[in-house]
């Protein structure tokens, strides 16, 4: 069977979690491939350096993106088939697929973050979210593969989608980085410190973190360093973090190269993660697979995921916040090796993989 992936979203230039879900379950779909053949295809006018898929065969267009977008927004073409010979289509993510009628396709949705928060984005990003036609794309689909139960609830609820034509298949965290951090990053780190790490954008409540650590500063011994490239709507984090009195002790690292993530993650005393709202959450799951407890969001997927390994808090109440990070932080426990082991099997790419690959072959004879 030839299946077509569309690894289009490698193509926005940064690392977020719908990259990393991309390439892992892209890779893990051609290590379990049941004799499929796989077809990933993109458009870029411009050259473009994308990680390696062994097995794969890769068809890249290079029409101009602008026309080429704007032809299939308005006119539904080229449709994605007359370009890509194949029996079925997976969408790593939401993205506009125009398809002959028939053609099965399967997508994968991370979250609803900007159907159920839309104040969370720019304009920009809330008019991008509205051409891309999310609920047309999903609504259409033959299989939705959801990344978690908070997920599919919301598809069922914000979208009215078919219960049955969901699936849940949690995403997987990849394996633990071996080395130690890199000497330039190691120069910018604080002794001890509470680490959060993801983009900074206002979903993600750093003010709400910058605010609660403030609080407590004076009466524990670690720094707050916040990891990860800026976002949009960055101003309420630029007035909380001048609001502190402890500005020397919150640090800024920008973007962190996967290659030092795990490293990073180890040397933290205590991971935060306060989200406003999570489709699913791999900053969490991968500190604890390292080894680093962890603080997360009584929300969304996050209890779904980490609960059963983590502290929860409630992001909207920045005393509580701050009185859990000062427990946690007070007491510095490590992950027990039993937790982290278990943490790597639930949140495996194989299995990802291999229930993925089901979903699609059940899309391609018309299940």
């Amino acid at each position: 069977m030839n299946i077509a992936v569309d690894v289009r979203p490698l193509m926005e230039g940064r690392h977020s979690g719908v990259e990393e879900y991309t390439i892992q379950v892209v890779r893990a779909l051609l290590q379990d491939g049941r004799q499929h053949r796989f077809r990933l295809f993109y458009n870029s006018f411009r050259p473009v350096q994308l990680p390696t898929f062994p097995g794969a065969e890769m068809l890249g267009y290079r029409y101009p993106n602008k026309a080429f977008n704007i032809a299939q927004l308005l006119a539904g073409r080229p449709r994605w088939d007359h370009l890509v010979a194949a029996d079925v289509f997976f969408l790593p993510h939401v993205r506009l697929l125009p398809v002959s009628s028939g053609v099965p396709y399967v997508v994968t949705v991370h979250d609803l973050s900007f159907a159920r928060f839309p104040f969370f984005y720019s304009r920009r990003r809330r008019v991008w979210h509205q051409l891309v036609r999310p609920r047309q794309v999903i609504r259409q689909a033959a299989q939705v593969i959801a990344v978690s139960e908070a997920t599919r609830d919301d598809l069922v609820s914000l979208y009215g989608v078919d219960a049955d034509r969901v699936s849940v298949v949690h995403s997987g965290i990849a394996a633990p980085a071996g080395g130690g951090i890199s000497e330039i990053l190691a120069r910018r780190l604080p002794e001890r410190f509470v680490l959060y790490l993801g983009t900074l954008e206002p979903r993600k409540n750093i003010a709400g973190l910058i605010t609660a650590y403030s609080a407590i500063a004076d009466r524990v011994p670690q720094d707050l360093v916040l990891a990860g490239s800026r976002g949009w709507l960055t101003g309420g984090i630029d007035r909380a973090y001048g609001q502190s009195s402890v500005q020397h002790r919150i640090h800024f690292l920008g973007f962190v190269p996967e290659a030092d993530k795990t490293a990073l993650y180890a040397r933290a005393d205590l991971f935060v993660y306060p989200s406003f709202y999570e489709g699913f959450g791999f900053p969490p799951l991968e500190a604890l697979a390292a080894g680093t407890p962890a603080v997360v969001s009584h929300n969304s997927s996050l209890p779904e995921v980490a609960g059963e390994w983590a502290y929860l808090v409630n992001p909207y109440d920045t005393t509580e916040l701050a009185a859990v990070l000062q427990e946690a932080l007070l007491l510095v426990q490590a992950v027990p090796a039993e937790v982290q082991t278990a943490v790597r099997r639930r949140y495996d790419w194989q299995q990802t993989a291999a229930q993925t690959l089901t979903i699609i072959e059940r899309a391609a004879g018309g299940g």
